[in-house]
């Protein structure tokens, strides 16, 4: 008996836009408003929430939303990007952390949901109080990365979800691809598990992640929903679920589309620069103007064929390397040696010049910590020897050379030295401070130490000093933090602590170096020279990075506040790249 043929699918954009005018003035239509779209070109209506009047006195969208209009008052109403969950929603999520007697679980939220031991199926579906032996083997069910579907079972205050997947049909995705989408666009229904007519596994989860899997209806669920099929996929199914990742495609054509004005399937660098004021703007709808040059430069970075118009190869280039990370960075916390010795102990730096008192980062990067989504957070420890060479006690140990212009007897604490070589090494002289082990060497008792967090160890070597905590000073050794970060995929770093002048600023240009977009957080951070702070500042700042508040960081983090200095930085760093690859590098 021949099989039947798989039937076509086709995958389009809508072309046709419902008429939604409900009110009378034809130069407002209710509908649905990208961000920067013209709302309205008169002077008789009320700016809302997610609008906002530019130059020329037009009101125009801050977000991507429908117009709600109250008598004169008109407002932009966004789409939620945060899953706000309900119990008995059927939600798709990806562990991030195996916990004690729990896993963690992203489901698009405002916080990582919970998956609780006694919330899953056993293998082989034994009913039973979970032991000590079922905890300790918890990475054998679910480990980090692994995809899950689940079903919300209570939901919190905070907006944190507690789940479950003690039906069968739960439990550990295989062999598919995920999709997100808005979850605004997934409509709570009788069941969100369907069977197409081609043989492939849809999932529609209410977070708006989307899972689309091969046919499942001989998998063994006799193992709880943790076993996974890694069977080779036939060729239909393959041909299945490579038509569904045509979506993603679709999405990025759908943004070419909306910003080729003219229609000529290319975009100007003007057409560019509306995609750029769309895409440089705070939570508040405020644009941030690039400079003129600042534009060109990143214009040119993906025009590389020089002919001054983006094709669609060349904007998908732009699309996945470059729009895609300004608004979906993932972004590390570098806390910077908020130890004993600078705060009250041997190098309490409130006796330095600056006279600033470093108790006082502890509550504001206490604040972060506890309220802004990271993707990873870092503490960074001075951890030195007795016989450092950066302790004015153990100048005696070595030989300083003439170029100093200053003998032993005349050197002071703070002053810098030439010690020599080979190689001759140039040295500011510390009090003796964070000695391995010590008091004085440990973090803050009252700065928050989370989960997962790593701690960076710099300053080991006896010989050299270490005030980034990427390297020492003398470039000869580096630390694990920049493989750290590549491990975890960071884009962005936000650095604070203690001295903004010192180790804080060293790392920072280091950071700026290496390629990352570089936030410091000047109010988290306190210095020794009030100068020497100012010089720290203007050199980060000439290298693309940024200086916020600490108030303006979870909206960065969000992807809700995306500063052009970064976006440049980003394109500079894509043009060396892109320059390698073509010298073959």
């Amino acid at each position: 008996m021949a099989e039947e043929p798989i039937p076509p699918i086709n995958v389009r954009l809508a072309v046709d836009r419902l008429e939604m005018n409900l009110f009378g003035n034809p130069e407002v239509q209710l509908r649905f408003y990208t961000p920067g779209e013209e709302v309205s070109n008169q002077g008789d209506f009320l700016r809302g929430h997610g609008t906002y009047v530019d130059e020329h006195n037009t009101l125009r969208s801050s977000a991507a939303g429908v117009l709600e209009k109250v008598n004169k008052l008109i407002s932009i109403k966004p789409f939620r990007v945060r899953y706000q969950g309900e119990i008995g929603d059927v939600v798709i999520g990806r562990i991030t952390e195996v916990q004690q007697k729990r896993w963690k679980v992203d489901t698009n939220a405002k916080l990582d949901s919970g998956l609780l031991l006694s919330s899953v199926n056993l293998p082989g579906g034994e009913l039973r109080r979970r032991s000590v032996e079922d905890e300790q083997t918890m990475r054998r069910y679910l480990q980090e990365g692994d995809l899950i579907c689940a079903e919300v079972q209570n939901t919190f205050a905070d907006g944190s979800l507690s789940l479950h997947t003690r039906v069968l049909k739960y439990g550990k995705l295989s062999q598919g691809i995920m999709l997100k989408v808005d979850p605004g666009l997934i409509k709570r229904k009788k069941t969100h598990f369907h069977k197409l007519a081609n043989g492939a596994t849809l999932i529609l989860g209410n977070n708006g992640y989307i899972w689309i899997g091969a046919n499942t209806q001989d998998t063994d669920r006799s193992e709880g929903g943790f076993t996974q099929d890694l069977s080779r996929i036939s060729q239909e199914d393959r041909e299945v679920l490579r038509t569904f990742s045509k979506v993603k495609q679709k999405i990025m054509d759908a943004c070419f589309t909306a910003f080729d004005k003219d229609g000529d399937g290319f975009l100007s660098i003007l057409e560019f620069q509306l995609i750029c004021r769309a895409l440089f703007r705070n939570d508040r709808g405020k644009v941030y103007e690039l400079e003129e040059q600042q534009l060109k430069d990143i214009f040119g970075v993906f025009n590389t064929k020089g002919d001054g118009l983006l094709d669609r190869k060349e904007f998908q280039v732009c699309w996945n390397r470059w729009i895609k990370v300004c608004t979906r960075p993932k972004s590390a916390f570098l806390i910077v040696d908020v130890q004993n010795d600078f705060i009250s102990g041997s190098l309490n730096i409130k006796k330095c010049a600056a006279q600033h008192d470093g108790s006082e980062v502890i509550e504001p990067i206490n604040r972060l910590l506890e309220t802004v989504p990271f993707e990873s957070v870092f503490f960074s420890l001075d951890w030195h020897p007795v016989d450092h060479v950066s302790f004015i006690d153990n100048l005696p140990l070595r030989e300083i050379d003439l170029s100093s212009g200053i003998s032993k007897e005349e050197v002071r604490v703070y002053d810098t030295v030439t010690f020599t070589g080979p190689p001759e090494l140039k040295q500011r002289l510390w009090p003796r401070h964070c000695v391995q082990d010590s008091w004085g060497s440990e973090l803050h008792k009252d700065l928050k130490i989370v989960d997962n967090a790593v701690k960076i160890y710099k300053g080991t070597n006896p010989d050299v000093d270490s005030y980034s905590v990427f390297w020492d000073n003398k470039k000869l050794t580096e630390t694990t933090l920049s493989s750290q970060l590549q491990a975890k995929g960071a884009t962005d770093i936000y650095i604070c602590g203690l001295a903004y002048d010192v180790c804080v600023g060293a790392t920072a240009v280091d950071a700026l170096a290496s390629g990352y977009r570089t936030i410091l957080i000047d109010d988290c951070s306190r210095g020794v020279d009030l100068v020497d702070i100012e010089k720290t500042k203007s050199t980060v700042i000439a290298n693309n990075g940024v200086i916020v508040n600490s108030s303006q960081v979870k909206a960065m983090v969000e992807g809700r506040d995306r500063r052009p200095e970064l976006g440049y930085k980003l394109a500079m760093e894509i043009k060396q790249t892109l320059s390698d690859c073509g010298n073959g590098n």
